[in-house]
């Protein structure tokens, strides 16, 4: 696998192809699967599952077919790992899309939002705003809409909050207007790179990484069952 790796998953285009290689294959982990039954939302269980079978079949292009099943361990905060290897992932999901990053020089994380309307006031909106900038080394948020402008901001909050290990809700508390926070996780932790993903209109994306890495290009997993086996063929050849 390249450095880092960057992948967009079209859930509808994708599902037929992603269904049935689960059910000739399965990848799914057991602690997965009973998540994603507990979930009572059809639709949102349909697209989480695909979202996940999409993962575990580029986890398995990375580190091969012994990872199949293999559960999760979850950090204190949620972060979940692969135990025994030094890869680091992220999934996000926003309706009809995931996104994915995988990597192995440090951690990594990917969020993605569509544009919906946003009930945040603005007392709470303009630090986290503010604070995304900082992420991401000034990088202004120039959409004109304000809740693209807090979509845009958040994704990158998300994204660093991931790849960080420690969850977005201390971030979240730090720039709580009122609260003078005692330290910064995201100082004190690894510093990260973060930047915007371009995807489409009325989509938000954005990805964390370390500065050693370079910013990875967006790749489309394929549609077709065919196409995805020859990426994990390839994947076996070049590991």
């Amino acid at each position: 696998m390249a450095e880092t790796e960057l992948w967009l998953v079209e859930l509808d285009k994708a599902a037929a192809a992603l269904e049935a290689l689960e059910a000739t294959t399965p990848r799914l982990s057991s602690d997965i699967r009973r998540r994603l039954e507990a979930m009572r939302d059809d639709t949102a269980r349909r697209e989480r599952r695909l979202s996940h079978i999409a993962l575990r079949i580029l986890l398995e292009a990375a580190l091969g077919p012994a990872v199949r099943g293999q559960p999760f361990s979850l950090s204190p905060s949620g972060k979940p790992s692969l135990p025994g290897n030094d890869l680091s992932f992220s999934l996000a999901h926003t309706k009809g899309l995931a996104a994915i990053a995988v990597g192995r020089s440090g951690p990594i994380g990917v969020d993605i939002e569509r544009l919906r309307p946003v009930r945040v006031p603005q007392a709470r909106r303009g630090p986290i705003e503010a604070e995304a900038m900082i992420l991401a080394s000034g990088e202004p948020l120039s959409a004109a809409d304000p809740d693209a402008r807090f979509l845009t901001a958040w994704v990158r909050l998300e994204a660093a909050a991931k790849a960080h290990g420690s969850g977005v809700g201390p971030l979240l508390e730090r720039l709580r207007p009122g609260v003078v926070a005692k330290s910064n996780p995201y100082v004190a932790g690894p510093h990260l790179v973060v930047r915007d993903v371009p995807i489409q209109a009325g989509v938000f994306a954005a990805v964390a990484f370390v500065p050693e890495v370079s910013m990875p290009a967006l790749r489309l997993l394929p549609e077709t069952a065919q196409a995805i086996v020859a990426l994990l063929e390839a994947s076996n050849v070049s590991r």
